[in-house]
């Protein structure tokens, strides 16, 4: 799969990056890059698309990000525009000489590193002196940013609750017109899933007739289109129903869902339980 190669701007006389993002600066699109990414969501949720995995992101969300493993973050509308604020850490894996990595003291740090490949999310209990720590990266300098970058991968390590994303199966096979033709489509079901979205329409976005595009995705993200556009669905109406007072059926419409027994049955396969029983755990 080929997502759009970005560069990351670091200066000269440093040997990592940290940045402040916020509107308009966060990069949304399908991309991948050679450093490995520690992002901290401080403000904002909404969708991210990591490897082949899909699923909300929330307000205090850790990921960690492989080198090379395509991702995008869509932030949801807030009001009149889109509320977002992340710290965002890079470094490339020569960061950390092969030596280095193999010294006892490291072992933890050079798994940690490997896990990350596939993509880490630390769920919405990321402790505050992480947050802490990368405040401070952000504006220290010289040797004080190393022992800073280090005592964030200390804490990183120690957490237990971490989820890997992509899938064992996930591959990173890279074409030029595949990045732009997955980006077209991972935009277009963001911005369009609450309503019907038919094979016809979406192939046509990919400029492909429905038959090569149902091939096409299905060999690219190894998933259906219909399976990633239920995911997408099935997301939002977790936010839904943990964030807001709709009840099941009027989640169920709101996410683009034509009736209830489908959004009953679909939500139960990918979450595991059924809305209500969802909403019964997140609100009792």
């Amino acid at each position: 799969m080929k997502a759009q190669l970005l560069k990351i701007s670091n200066k000269v006389e440093q040997s990592f990056s940290i940045r402040h993002d916020e509107v308009p600066v966060f990069h949304n699109k399908w991309h991948y890059h050679p450093e490995i990414e520690i992002i901290h969501i401080r403000k904002g949720k909404g969708t991210f698309i990591i490897g082949d995995c899909v699923a909300p992101f929330e307000e205090n969300d850790l990921f960690i990000l492989g080198t090379d493993l395509p991702h995008l973050f869509r932030y949801d509308a807030h009001g009149e525009g889109i509320l977002s604020d992340a710290y965002v850490i890079h470094f490339l894996p020569g960061f950390f000489s092969e030596r280095f990595l193999r010294v006892p003291e490291m072992k933890d740090v050079n798994e940690f590193i490997s896990r990350s490949q596939r993509g880490i999310q630390i769920r919405s209990d990321a402790p505050e002196s992480i947050s802490r720590l990368m405040e401070q990266l952000h504006r220290s300098e010289g040797i004080q940013r190393i022992i800073l970058l280090f005592s964030i991968l200390a804490e990183l390590t120690e957490i237990e609750t971490e989820s890997q994303l992509a899938s064992v199966g996930f591959s990173h096979t890279y074409d030029a017109i595949d990045s732009e033709r997955l980006n077209s489509i991972y935009q277009y079901v963001l911005s369009n899933f609450q309503r019907e979205i038919t094979l016809a329409g979406i192939s046509s976005v990919a400029n492909l007739s429905v038959h090569s595009f149902c091939r096409y995705f299905k060999t690219k993200t190894n998933k259906t289109f219909s399976n990633f556009l239920l995911e997408v669905r099935v997301g939002h109406a977790c936010r839904l129903i943990i964030e807001t007072d709709l009840n099941i059926s009027q989640v169920c419409f709101e996410c683009g869902f034509n009736n209830l027994s489908n959004f009953n049955r679909y939500f139960k396969k990918f979450v595991g339980k059924t809305p209500t029983q969802y909403s019964r755990d997140y609100k009792d």
